[in-house]
């Protein structure tokens, strides 16, 4: 019998496993064999984890990155109710707001979260939502960046012209990244925009930019080496999030040794430290004078990341869940 069932759906969120079984752990990642202990850490898999803990009466884990704030609002979760098959179903509301968008989505997750033996997040701040919306205190629990892609041999060698100046962001095109602030100042500096990733706000931003005359260029699906060249070829990597559970770009940017402009916001402060230049949000002026400091700076300091490698989240999680077992 396995020691963890781990339900992932990604390989980032596979990044711990052979260290946890380097420590010790016999940890399942597919299949329906029983396991002492089931570790759901993707928020579409959560059903399937409260299944698999139902079918094997076994304890399990509900690891909730976050909860946007723009999903939920100050709505209520609807009724969940098992029923035949293992399936969980929604019931809308007959009293009081319900959350904003994905209402039976978000519902489902707090089912399952509230009937977990522990529930776990990666930072402060999705802790104090998990707490408002799903009536539990979670462990903070913290994860990983790709400490096996993006290692002190990504320090850059070069740097780029003083007067060519290449902005990066990556993340998804959605609202909540921010991107338009960064076509907004480049516009105003001059700059040339990169975004690596894909979303519904992608024709918007390219909009944008060719209103105001950047020059835009938005790549998704890149192999590692590719986004780690990217890093390396910016002048700045911008972090303009509305919000974030964890925040890997402005940790990436840092390993790659290229100077990182960030929202000030409380998990950008948590898992950043002191790598970036911040900025505060809706203040144009602000980002630009951070991304001017920033082009002139050197290397971030890298020591903040120490504590948010792979070895490093693993063997947290093994402490917590050895606990469990």
């Amino acid at each position: 019998m396995a020691d963890i069932r781990w339900f992932g759906r990604n390989d980032y969120e596979h990044l711990i496993v052979p260290d946890l079984c380097r420590l010790g752990l016999d940890v399942a990642v597919d299949g329906d064999d029983h396991a002492a202990l089931a570790v759901g850490m993707n928020h579409d898999l959560a059903p399937a984890v409260w299944r698999y803990a139902q079918r094997h009466r076994v304890p399990f884990v509900s690891y909730v990155w976050d909860l946007p704030p723009w999903r939920l609002g100050d709505g209520q979760h609807d009724p969940v109710l098992p029923i035949a098959g293992g399936r969980l179903l929604t019931l809308p509301r007959l009293s009081g707001p319900r959350y904003a968008t994905r209402r039976g989505y978000y519902s489902r997750l707090r089912f399952v979260a509230s009937r977990a033996r522990a529930v776990w997040t990666p930072s402060a701040s999705s802790a104090i939502d998990v707490s408002r919306h799903f009536g539990r205190v979670p462990a903070v629990v913290q994860y990983c960046y790709n400490s096996a892609l993006f290692t002190a041999k990504c320090r850059r060698l070069f740097r780029t012209a003083a007067n060519d100046l290449r902005l990066l962001s990556v993340s998804r095109l959605v609202p909540p990244k921010n991107h338009e602030a960064v076509i907004r100042a480049a516009a105003r500096l001059g700059a040339r925009v990169e975004v690596i990733g894909r979303g519904p706000s992608q024709a918007s931003i390219e909009a944008l930019a060719r209103r105001l005359g950047v020059p835009l260029r938005v790549r998704a699906g890149l192999p590692g080496p590719d986004v780690v060249a990217a890093y390396q070829q910016a002048s700045v990597v911008v972090c303009p999030s509305r919000y974030e559970g964890l925040g890997l770009t402005g940790i990436e940017a840092a390993i790659c040794g290229t100077p990182v402009v960030a929202s000030d916001i409380a998990p950008h402060r948590e898992f950043l430290g002191d790598a970036p230049h911040y900025f505060a949000l809706d203040d144009d002026d602000s980002l630009v004078a951070a991304i001017e400091a920033a082009r002139t700076s050197g290397p971030p300091p890298t020591a903040h990341f120490a504590t948010l490698t792979i070895g490093a989240a693993a063997q947290r999680f093994y402490d917590e869940m050895s606990a469990l077992l």
